[in-house]
Parts: structure tokens; sequence; C-alpha cells
């Protein structure tokens, strides 16, 4: 088994943070974790918006020096660099057949160009060499309320705060207007910290998504003042019953909402367990589906890399599945033939075909359980399973 996975107490908190404590303390827990970084699979699409973004701040910095199509291959290297050391993101490889890459590097040029052919003198430095104010900025580490907020806004200027997101939820469900208004919220935060930090308040709030959309809205400063307050009492309340919790079944707070679409899925033994208790999850249609159960048999393509996979005894998000197949590839997915029969195995992040059956995608992580590993509390050096 891999090494434990430590919660550990929190000195402070972030946007994304107090998001995830409002919805599940483990969650929040796992998401300042570094080490839990390694057990999530991620969506290439939010790399590709980092390179959007770090190609248009250099522009700004340096319209005349900058050459837009080096700076974003040498984005892409950075980005694949990253993606071959992890055991999940290896599987996406060549940038150019990642999810809406053109589109997006089109765009990214042509919004490099037009911010170069306005561009007018640098006014970044005062007339004796000294840094001028802070006005913008990438991913800049900003801190407030005494140490306790920290914030990496992915763009930011004097009338607005950007965060990029992988996809944008549709804001006419339920659901897609929940997650909607947590992305807010964070925005909230980061506008609240930037007036703390930097001594001005941005205008508007910019929720984007990879294919050009994106959400706007006003920002006020009591409200952003509110939410920045309330994340630091969350952060001691947190704290708080870190310290009383007997194990991460207790610590954490399942449901629904906070576990249908959590990364963490795959590693948190709260959310498996009250799978066991609450079959289904009351799924959003076109989620993607978890399971767990009992290897039955391995059956091999004639090409010798795809797999059928079939797990008995199934506990999963799709309401009534006793046992599931399905097709993946060994060289993605890892070699489940090499596994005895009755091996314990988690799936996360399948799809759902018409006929009922699972369809294995490339973010879909089919892992043997005993590899995975535990979840610890830690506090005052004790550890908790």
């Amino acid at each position: 088994m891999a090494s434990p996975l430590a919660i550990t107490p929190l000195a402070s908190t972030s946007p994304t943070a107090s998001t995830e404590m409002s919805l599940c303390r483990l969650r929040a827990g796992l998401s300042m974790c570094a080490a839990a970084d390694d057990w999530v699979i991620h969506d290439p699409r939010l790399w590709l918006g980092k390179a959007y973004h770090s190609l248009l701040e250099r522009v700004r910095i340096e319209p005349a020096e900058t050459d837009p199509e080096r700076v974003w291959d040498s984005e892409m290297s950075a980005a694949v660099r990253l993606a071959s050391a992890h055991q999940f993101d290896r599987r996406y490889g060549d940038p150019v057949r990642w999810p809406s890459y053109f589109l997006i590097r089109q765009r990214a040029l042509s919004a490099a160009a037009s911010l170069r052919s306005r561009a007018g003198p640098s006014d970044r430095r005062f007339p004796n060499g000294a840094a001028g104010p802070i006005r913008s900025g990438t991913e800049k580490k900003l801190v407030a309320r005494a140490g306790k907020l920290v914030g990496r806004p992915d763009r930011f200027d004097r009338t607005s705060v950007t965060d990029y997101k992988s996809n944008l939820p549709d804001p006419a469900t339920p659901f897609g207007a929940e997650i909607l208004e947590r992305y807010r919220r964070q925005i909230r935060i980061y506008a609240a910290i930037i007036a703390e930090a930097l001594g001005f308040w941005p205008e508007r709030g910019i929720v984007a998504g990879p294919s050009g959309t994106s959400v706007t809205f006003d920002l006020d400063p009591s409200e952003c003042d509110a939410e920045a307050d309330r994340a630091v009492q969350e952060l001691g309340d947190w704290n708080g019953a870190l310290s009383s919790a007997r194990d991460a079944l207790q610590f954490a707070n399942p449901s629904a909402s906070s576990c249908q679409n959590c990364r963490f899925q795959l590693v948190c033994p709260a959310f498996w367990n009250w799978l066991g208790t609450t079959p289904g999850l009351g799924r959003t249609p076109g989620a993607p589906v978890a399971a767990a159960g009992r290897l039955k048999a391995v059956q091999l393509g004639n090409d010798g890399d795809l797999q059928t996979v079939t797990l008995s005894n199934v506990i999963s998000t799709l309401p009534g599945a006793c046992e599931v197949s399905m097709v993946t590839r060994r060289s993605i997915h890892g070699d489940a033939f090499a596994s005895p029969p009755g091996t314990d195995y988690r799936i996360v992040g399948a799809g759902l075909r018409r006929d009922g059956r699972l369809s294995a995608e490339v973010a879909t992580v089919l892992q043997p359980t005993q590899q995975i590993p535990e979840v610890l509390l830690r506090t005052d050096g004790v550890a908790h399973d």
C-alpha cells in the first residue's frame, strides 16, 4: 500500500479550500494535502487555461519582447513534464490530443496578438528603476487576514478577477447553479484578499471556461469581505473538528452534492463507506460513475491491450448495479489481468453507455484497493485512521 495521506491542522485557508470546507471537511483536508494530488487525475483543459493566462500575462508585461508561439510551446512543454511524472496524468501524452487544444491555442495567440497591437510604453517601473505598484498578476501569491487567508488568483487587475475552470456547469440545472455559486464565492474571497493585500477592489468577477465562454458578475466589497471573514471562521471550525474527530469517517460529512463530482473519490474512505449504505446517490444524468467490487473476470482482447474487466458484489453511484463490466486499455488504465480473481477494485470517472454498461474514458481510473493509500488524521503528532 502507498504511504498514508495525512490530514493535519491548517494555519491558513484559501478560496478553494474554503468552499471545500463548506461541502465536506475531509474533502477540504485532502485539497490541502500535497500528497493527495498524486491520486487525482486532472483535466488537461485546466493546463491549457493556465497556459493561456500565462501567455497573456507575459504579453502584458513585455509586449515587444514576447514571442507568443514560443511562450505557448514553452508552457506546453512544462505541462507535459509535470503530467509525465504523474501516475495518472501521463496517459494524456501529446498536448495536441488534449480536448480543445487547437481552439484554446488559437484563441490564446489571437488574444496575444491583439494585446501586442494595443500595447503602449511599459509602465512597470518608475524612472529610478524601482518596481511600480502591483496592478495585475497571474497566479501571484497574496496574503490577507493576518496570514489566515492565502490566494493565487488565476488572473487579476484593477477591473476584474478571473478564475479559470476546466468546464462551466449548466446554470439552468439546480446542481449547475450550486457549483456556479461556489465559483462566485471563491472569486469574492479573492477580491477581498486583493483589496487587503494591494489596496484596490476589482469591480467584476469572471468565471472563464476553456471554450471561451464565461460568466461575469459585479463584486460588492461588503459581500466579499463577509465571505472572507466567513472563510476565516470556517478555518477555525475546521481545525476544531479535526482535533476532536476519531478518524477520517467521523471527520467527513459526505452528501450527494459534495461527493458526486469530488476529485478525491478514489482515496476517500467516507465516500465508499457512505456509498455502501446510500446506493445511487441520486446521481445526476451525465455525471461520472464510481463503483467498487471484487474482480470476477478479465478477458483480453485480440490486440493484447484491450481488456474487459468484470466486478461483482458491487457498490456504485449507478442505482441497482450488482455487477459491472467495462472495456479498458491496459496501456492506459492498468493491467487488471495481473490481479487474481477476488481482488478488490475501485473505479472512478467512468462513463455510461446507452445500454447501461460502463465505458472507460481517458479520465477513468481503475485501481486495486490495496494499492490506494489510507487517509489518516494527525493532531499533535498522533495519527488517527
